[in-house]
């Protein structure tokens, strides 16, 4: 087998430069970098702009007010698991990023000790995030104590972090580095801090080999290349640059997971773990953002098209069962697949400028992460699905998952606890990322909710404040009232999401000429005085999608909608996961959910009842996740025969089922899980028997994200058979 580390000729002639040499380049660059930024840079850190070749660039978190509906929920997160995660639930409970060496819990194998760090990681960055969002001081403190404890504890080398997961080519060890280093980031970058960015760089320098393997040790080269962006050392770039090289030609050792160029070009399916492949896809995108290099962004564009043409399901994520699966109704993402593939596509959308990328972010986000967490915020799903009839401790239908994977639990992983720190990525990225800033010191209003931003704009980097007054995406008007001592000018750019028809824009009550959206954005270049008003609509119209096996699904503007299943809620304490205060959840049905939907029939010969979905709106509610003001009403008809699934060997047992179908596929039929549901279901829609006596009723349904009991995916009525 050939050597899998090939030389890094790129980084080694900039090792070689003696010490006088690399100082003057260093200085250059430095000045080089300070001078493209204005004197006032060091001090101003209310404009940095994007890297070289990016389109947009996302903010500080403390640039971001949040309020509104998006307060409420943020708020949730830190005063419940936010802030009480590590009084609950290992490996959470243990100090690590904080002090803690050596790898302690009976729970996971120590093999795979560098976990303890990686789940840490995931909630050391979300919690920060949440705590700068809200200038929340008793999380904030508690979030900052690893960062504080790792930043002021290097090695002699430079090296940041525990020497237990020190060697990079043991295991995913500089894996969880890649994780944490997001917190250090959101933290410097709140605070103007360019120190953080040199210690980073140090660690890096401190041991460049390595990164292109195992496969996940690649995605360091994210932070890499932030601490270039704010060092200008142009090792960086190097190493970067050449860790990505390295690792596309690791094909002998086979570790580089699924991105080999042939396969992605060749646009063949994906065969990798969803997360991993989220994490690494993204990065060409951002080495494109710093040299230009137009293949890497063709690869990064390519990468993602794999997934997007293939695995997504109704919620706005790719259908990751751990790994790229099918999308029939009982097809599942994992949690962390919400929060890492909307921070790839946030990439994506920096890199390229394209809206299509937010619309990504706002469906999945909106829909896929509020209906994965309890709405009080003390418990997740490890996987979550369109249809969800119960969610109990044996309720996963998911092969080899773990069947407590689909309860509500504040760790419903156990020993694999990535989601239940990674689920605090999601509202605080989407509330971080909602405003970006441009090349023309302008700002695009990227994702929507009730906000304010305060940042320099225009030519003078005049400081302005907008707030956004909205309660999308309940509503269709966004409101933005600027704020500024004396009149400005700067580009003002909007998205025009695709699901929008006819968007409307008024200033100061007006109606204004919205330009025609390039890339998904509408820019409006004017000068501003304190206290105008522009407002944005977009208006929302109600939509029948198709999916596998017959069956239909209904959205509205940015939301999918669902039919809730009141849910019987019981609850214990599983040590050391959950306690008394956080115990976990299950769920199972208490209200009837086995509808088929009946809409207007495209066969006049059906014979079946003509009915179009109702879209109601009633008045902004306190919290629109549990009391949602938006439903759709629509006809629909009991389908008698299609019941919760039994295990073939346990009928106590029972799953959510598949949609119902022929005799051997009928959902009541007990089952084997060790099968997947797609393994013995047939090709095409599926027919059904459904009595024509049976009275059409309607039906209530609300979004996706206010459900944790849900049918989604319907069968169609008009495809039943008597």
């Amino acid at each position: 087998m050939q050597d899998c580390v090939p030389e890094m000729n790129l980084l080694d002639r900039l090792n070689q430069l003696d010490r006088r040499s690399f100082l003057e380049i260093s200085l250059l660059s430095s000045v080089a970098l300070w001078l493209s930024r204005g004197a006032s840079a060091a001090t101003d850190t209310l404009f940095v702009p994007p890297a070289k070749y990016s389109r947009l660039d996302d903010l500080p978190a403390s640039a971001i007010t949040p309020s509104g509906w998006l307060r409420t929920y943020l708020e949730k997160q830190a005063d419940q698991l936010g802030y009480h995660l590590p009084d609950v639930s290992v490996p959470f409970t243990g100090n690590y990023w904080g002090g803690q060496e050596h790898y302690a819990s009976e729970h996971i194998d120590a093999d795979e000790a560098w976990w303890a760090w990686e789940q840490n990681g995931y909630w050391i960055d979300g919690a920060l995030r949440c705590a700068l969002l809200l200038d929340d001081r008793r999380l904030l403190d508690r979030a900052l104590q690893p960062v504080q404890f790792t930043l002021k504890h290097p090695g002699g080398n430079g090296y940041l972090g525990p020497h237990a997961i020190e060697s990079p080519a043991q295991n995913y060890h500089r894996w969880p580095h890649a994780v944490f280093f997001r917190a250090v980031a959101a933290l410097a970058d709140a605070r103007g801090d360019r120190h953080a960015a040199e210690l980073l760089r140090d660690h890096y320098l401190s041991d460049p080999a390595g990164y292109s393997k195992p496969v996940r040790n690649v995605t360091n080269v994210e932070s890499m290349l932030w601490a270039y962006e704010r060092t200008a050392d142009p090792r960086l770039l190097a190493l970067a640059e050449n860790a990505w090289s390295a690792f596309l030609k690791l094909s002998p050792c086979g570790d580089r997971g699924d991105l080999a160029p042939d396969r992605v070009l060749g646009n063949v399916p994906v065969v990798s773990h969803g997360v991993t492949y989220a994490e690494t896809s993204k990065l060409p995108a951002i080495l494109y953002a710093h040299t230009g290099k137009a293949e890497y962004l063709a690869f990064a564009i390519a990468a993602q098209q794999r997934v997007l043409s293939r695995y997504m399901l109704v919620d706005g994520v790719p259908s990751t069962s751990e790994f790229y699966s099918s999308i029939t109704s009982r097809d599942v993402h994992e949690t962390c697949d919400i929060a890492d593939h909307t921070w790839n596509w946030g990439y994506m959308l920096m890199a390229t400028g394209d809206g299509a990328w937010a619309d990504r972010i706002e469906r999945a986000c909106l829909n896929a992460g509020f209906g994965a967490i309890r709405k009080d915020w003390k418990g997740l799903q490890y996987l979550s699905c369109p249809n969800q009839m119960l969610a109990t401790q044996t309720s996963s239908h998911i092969p080899n998952s773990g069947r407590s994977t689909m309860s509500y639990q504040p760790n419903p992983g156990g020993g694999v606890a990535c989601c239940a720190g990674n689920v605090h990525r999601i509202l605080p990225n989407y509330a971080i990322r909602m405003w970006m800033h441009d090349r023309n010191h302008g700002l695009a209003a990227v994702l929507y909710g009730p906000s304010t931003v305060k940042l320099s704009l225009g030519k003078e980097r005049q400081v302005v404040e907008i707030v956004q007054e909205t309660s999308f995406p309940f509503e269709e008007s966004i409101r933005f009232t600027i704020r500024a001592e004396k009149p400005v000018s700067f580009p003002f750019s909007f998205r025009i999401p695709e699901w929008c028809q006819n968007p409307e824009l008024l200033i100061n009550g007006r109606k204004a000429q919205l330009l025609p959206a390039d890339k998904g954005f509408s820019t409006l270049q004017r000068q501003f005085h304190s206290g105008d008003v522009v407002t944005l609509v977009l208006p929302m119209r109600t939509r029948v999608t198709h999916w596998p096996q017959g069956g239909i699904a209904l959205e509205h503007g940015p939301l999918v909608y669902s039919l809730p299943i009141k849910e019987e809620w019981s609850s214990k304490v599983i040590e050391p996961w959950s306690t008394a205060e956080f115990p976990s959840w299950e769920a199972t049905p208490a209200s009837e959910w086995n509808y088929a939907l009946a809409l207007k029939s495209t066969n006049p010969a059906s014979g079946q009842p003509a009915s179009e979905p109702q879209f109601e709106l009633s008045a902004m509610t306190p919290d629109p996740w549990i009391d949602p003001p938006v439903r759709l009403k629509a006809h629909a008809r009991r389908v008698p025969g299609w019941k919760l699934a039994a295990d073939r060997k346990d009928p106590s047992i029972l799953f959510s089922p598949p949609l119902p179908g022929p005799e051997h596929a009928v959902a009541n039929k007990p089952q084997d899980t060790a099968v997947p549901v797609r393994d013995f279901l047939p090709k095409g829609p599926l027919s059904f028997p459904l009595d024509p006596a049976t009275e059409v009723e309607t039906i209530t349904l609300v979004p996706y994200g206010s459900t944790h009991l849900r049918v989604t995916i319907f069968p169609d009525a008009n495809r039943s058979r008597s």
